[in-house]
């Protein structure tokens, strides 16, 4: 991987590696619903300004590209999010992350199954060696898990999201074929988010009262221009230049990030488990980024 997606890849996974801290402000002050709403109406609003002012590309797009804008926006940044935040509130953190890890097979198997993309040995070896880095930095909340009916209801609400969040992956690949940058996929997509995260919570009677405590508006803004507006931007650049399959290893990175980050501000002690799950997740990392070469596609079931 050259030096620059070695750049987007560091850019999307730190900034992700932060934001698994920061939305417990925005979901303490209002509804799952009513915060990504808030979150990708400002992302919107902020990816269009850019587009206008700063890349001067054009907005102008047929309705067959809104199609695949707007199949994005549910997906991507409507209903993967909901269910995200909807999760949290059932399983803590380190299970949804856990749960989000399958982002990986999720879109190595969509790669292959619609853009026929080879499943590269490397990458299916990797992604084996980062989860059960997950495994290991979150042993603490695993050993602690009780099999009842809301933790499983939790954990499956947190895979589904995650395949929306794969469905969404697939279309903003369909957007880099049909050769619209990225910035511009991406502002109508988090506008088409918005709007049906609006849709589903009137029917579900959501209050969209609007917080004005520093902490909701703090971490409303980082999550929007940090957490939407960058990281999207570098993580679907990735997805056209890498492919959505190794793009999602930063599922595998941003939960090493978050535990170092609660490691500082609450007080997370580090352990031998978590050690070795730090370790397992970086090689694994470097395995599944590495170069593929031809001898690596892995083999076709018989």
């Amino acid at each position: 991987m050259n030096s620059r997606n070695i750049l987007l890849f560091s850019i999307c996974s730190l900034i992700w590696g932060t934001t698994w801290f920061v939305i417990k402000f925005q979901i303490d002050s209002t509804g799952p619903i009513a915060s990504v709403f808030f979150r990708f109406l400002l992302a919107a609003i902020m990816m269009f300004v850019i587009n206008v002012f700063f890349i001067k590309k054009t907005l102008k797009y047929p309705l067959a590209n809104h199609k695949f804008f707007m199949l994005q926006g549910l997906f991507n940044f409507c209903l993967n999010y909901i269910l995200t935040y909807v999760s949290e509130q059932y399983i803590n953190s380190g299970l949804v992350a856990l749960t989000f890890t399958v982002l990986i097979y999720f879109n190595m198997l969509g790669m292959k199954l619609i853009y026929k993309k080879e499943i590269y040995k490397n990458v299916i070896y990797g992604a084996i060696m980062g989860f059960f880095g997950i495994i290991f930095l979150f042993w603490r909340e695993i050993s602690n898990f009780s099999a009842d009916k809301v933790t499983i209801f939790g954990i499956v609400i947190g895979i589904v999201a995650t395949l929306f969040a794969s469905i969404g992956n697939m279309f903003a690949y369909k957007n880099h074929q049909l050769k619209v940058p990225v910035m511009t996929f991406n502002a109508w997509g988090m506008l088409y988010g918005a709007a049906f995260s609006l849709i589903i919570g009137l029917i579900q009677g959501e209050s969209f009262y609007f917080p004005t405590t520093p902490s909701f508006l703090f971490s409303l803004t980082y999550l929007s221009l940090f957490g939407t507006v960058v990281a999207f931007w570098a993580y679907q650049t990735l997805v056209g230049t890498i492919g959505a399959d190794r793009a999602a290893y930063t599922s595998i990175i941003s939960p090493v990030i978050a535990m170092i980050i609660s490691s500082v501000f609450e007080n997370i002690v580090f352990t031998p488990q978590l050690f070795v799950g730090i370790l397992l997740c970086f090689f694994g990392n470097l395995l599944a980024l590495k170069k593929p070469q031809k001898s690596d596609v892995a083999p076709r079931p018989a």
